[in-house]
This record gives C-alpha cells, structure tokens and sequence, in this order.
C-alpha cells in the first residue's frame, strides 16, 4: 500500500465554519485522541479573521470522532473578528492536566499588524485605550480606572463589551473604527493564552494570559509552535512542560524559543531564541536585533532523547529549502548551533516530529512530516529516523497532492496518527480538509 487510508475529520462549512486550519494533536493518558485546529468562520485566511479555537475528541483511535467543541471564540465579525488562531497541545502526565495555548488578536490585527508591547501593565491589568490613545486599566472585576487609578464609571463584561454608565458602548476586542459606539481598546497587538482540562478534554477552563510571564515590551507578535509540546522524561528538567513557540522584534524579523513550566503550568518562562547568539553569514544575530529575512526561524517543533538532550526542528527562511535543527542541553533554556538537515527537503512550511516511545532495543526512533518538496506544499512525506534524528533511512509518501500542516501522534495501540491539511486546490484554500490517518513502524519500514 502506497498511502494510508484518511478520513477528514474538518471540512468546509462542517458546524458553521466555512474553513479549518493549522492542526494539533495529542494523545492522552487515557488513549484519547485530542485533535485542536482553527475554525476560520467567514475565510481560510489567517488573521485578521474570525478564528474560533476547536477540538473533536476520539476515543478509539481515531475511528470514530465526537462532536465539535468551541473552546474560545472572540467578539467581531468575519474579516473584522477577533481570533484565537494556530493551537498547541501537550498533557502534564504527573497531573493529567491538559494544556492547550494560542495566539490571540484583537480586530483588524494579525502577525504583520501588531503592534510592540505585552499589553498589560506592570502590575498585571489589561491596559485600554480610547480613540485619543488615553490608557485605562482593566481589572479581573471589570472595574476600569484611567492609567493613574482614579475610578471611572466604565465596566467591561467577560465577552469584552464596554458599558459607560450602563450603556453599551463597543467592545475591548473589536477592530479599530468598526463600531460608531466605540469606547475603549485593547492593545493592538498579538497575546499568547492558554487555557487547561482537567477531565480529558470534556471541560475547558478560561483562558489565562502568559504575556506577562513570557512577551517582551519590543516583541510584535508572539504564538504557538504550531502542534504539540512535551514534557521532558529525562535528566535534571525531568518533568518540565515544553512549548515552541515565535514572534517577531520591532522590525517585525522573526525568531523562535521555547517557554517552559517547572511547576506543573502555574508559570511559564521563555528560553533563549536559536537566534541569540547565532552567526549567520559572518554576523553575530539577537532575537530582538535581527533585520533580515533569511535569519527567520518560525514554527518549530521539539523532541527529548533519551540522552536528555532536546532537539528542536525549525522553519526558516534562510533559501537552503531544509528543515533547520539545533540542540539544547539544559531542557530548551539556551541553544547550540543552528544547522540544516540536508535530508528534510522544505518548501518553507511547518512540520511535525515526535519520539516514539522507546522498545527496549536501543534505538531512538523519530518520527518527522511535512511536505517534502522544495518548491511547493505538495508531496506529504513521512519519515523515521532510528537514530534519534541523525539519519533518515525510511520515508512513505502519503499524499502526493497538496500537503502543508501536519502533526504527528501515537496512539495508545501503538499505531501512529497523523493529522494534516489536505489541499485539494492552491487557487482555494477555504477547500482544504484536515485529514486524519493511522499507520505503523512495520508499514513505514516495508
């Protein structure tokens, strides 16, 4: 067999969005399948866009798939709305909690349109403004003060409607200039959130804001890898929970990092960038100070070997058309040299690898998919390595059409899940369809 069979499991207009996009995916304890993507309500587009985060849970395997769960959605409409775009996931084994984070984006606000800053204050309150650019602060009560704390008699509700004196006056999340009623703002620029189950993903808590905790005041945007994180299983970071993550400096130039959690996802820090440090055509590079675009490293996904040592595979716009690799020895905290893996053909798109568990015959299998072509998204390939990453002697082509996103899974029979955007026409991206199927090691090995 050639390919494997799929099902798609999001699909154009399926529950009132006329797109999905950018799949996640995690297995959990509990042998669910736990599959994350973006309903793009209106359009495929990315942000700004009407972007609800959304799940559908499988319990066998991905045979069959439960109902689709909206997580969060924003206020706004279409093109105009606000969004919670590109999701990652990863479970906490010690706890069973599941993480999910995301991107947030006010309207009219995407990667390229948003502004430097965190968006809050020193102490933490959700800074506002109105159309003069005056600041307000936001508190967890909806009270609303002006920037030197003197009450006002603005309140906003949960959803981020504004009321002044009682009447309804706009909407904190709203596109600049869309409502005539329009009071006050939040920050025009991009929020890494994160929201938690704790019943297998049956329950969702409210999202909870890790800009304070992880955003610089001269980073643009900031978001998830996209895919999935990990907890490590290894060395003194044993059990620290792991997400890739990138944003962008003033220069809107962007580099990558890790944000890591040794408390169980209480509180986040974020690691030094692969580009910190990095020499890149005889020029010593910062995150904050990179100007060029062949110094990017976006979407980037992260393993742990059995060593300990982190291996992170990132998207880059550098013109050599390969997956970029670095390592790290201290749980994702610094980075090594940033190389190219001349076997990862790449046509500048997100990928996905995982490590399999571990046989007990030495070997150190890794699993790796993107779209295996140096010019187009086309040609979904899926790869193993047996030496933790080092060669890649096995490869199945599984879609040879349009292929871009992708994230891998074991599943809790041993199988591996794959979930990946298929594309039926590069003309209409709203036809895509998020794809799921099932393969093992002994198919991809044949």
């Amino acid at each position: 067999m050639a390919t494997i069979e799929t099902q798609a499991i999001f699909y154009p207009n399926l529950a009132g969005s006329k797109s999905y996009r950018i799949p996640s995916m995690i297995t959990t304890k509990r042998g669910t399948v736990i599959a994350g993507i973006d309903a793009r309500i209106v359009s495929s587009a990315d942000n700004p866009n009407k972007i609800d985060t959304t799940i559908r849970r499988s319990e066998d395997n991905g045979k069959t798939w439960g109902p689709i769960q909206k997580l969060v959605s924003f206020a706004g409409e279409g093109l105009d709305g606000a969004a919670a775009i590109d999701t990652a996931l990863l479970q906490d084994e010690t706890t069973g909690t599941i993480f999910m984070i995301y991107c947030h984006t006010p309207g009219g606000i995407g990667l390229w349109a948003s502004e430097p800053g965190i968006g809050f204050d020193s102490e933490g309150r959700r800074q506002l403004y109105d159309a003069n650019g005056k600041e307000f602060l936001l508190y967890d009560d909806g009270a609303v003060t002006d920037a030197e704390g003197n009450p006002t008699d603005y309140i906003v509700d949960e959803a981020g409607y504004v009321f002044q004196a009682g009447e309804e006056c706009g909407n904190i999340y709203f596109k600049k200039g869309i409502d005539p009623k329009e009071s006050l703002l939040e920050a025009r620029t991009s929020f890494l959130q994160i929201i938690q189950s704790d019943d297998d993903g049956l329950t969702w808590s409210k999202p909870r804001e890790l800009n304070l905790m992880v955003k610089e005041e001269w980073m643009r945007f900031i978001g998830s890898g996209p895919g999935c994180g990990i907890q490590l299983k290894h060395g003194e970071k044993k059990g620290r929970l792991v997400f890739p993550i990138y944003f962008a400096n003033e220069a809107n130039c962007l580099s990558c990092a890790c944000i890591y959690s040794d408390d169980h996802g209480m509180t986040w820090k974020r690691g030094e960038s692969p580009n910190d440090g990095r020499v890149v055509d005889g020029e010593e590079l910062t995150a904050e100070t990179i100007s060029k675009e062949k110094q990017f490293l976006t979407e980037s996904q992260v393993i742990q070997l059995p060593t300990g040592e982190l291996k992170y595979y990132l998207r880059n716009h550098y013109g050599l058309q390969r997956t970029a690799v670095t390592t790290s020895t201290d749980g994702g905290e610094t980075w090594g040299e940033v190389i190219f893996d001349d076997a990862l053909l790449d046509p500048i798109c997100q990928s996905s690898v995982i490590l399999y568990p571990d046989l007990g015959d030495g070997k150190d299998r890794v699993l790796f998919s993107n779209p295996a072509d140096e010019k187009a998204r086309i040609n979904g390939t899926i790869r193993l390595s047996e030496d933790g990453g080092k060669t890649w002697p096995y490869s199945k082509v599984i879609e040879e059409g349009g292929y871009s996103y992708s994230c891998l899974t074991v599943l809790n029979n041993g199988e591996v899940g794959v979930l990946y955007e298929r594309i039926k026409d590069h003309s209409d991206w709203s036809k895509i369809e998020i794809a799921f199927g099932t393969f093992t090691l002994d198919w991809l090995k044949s």
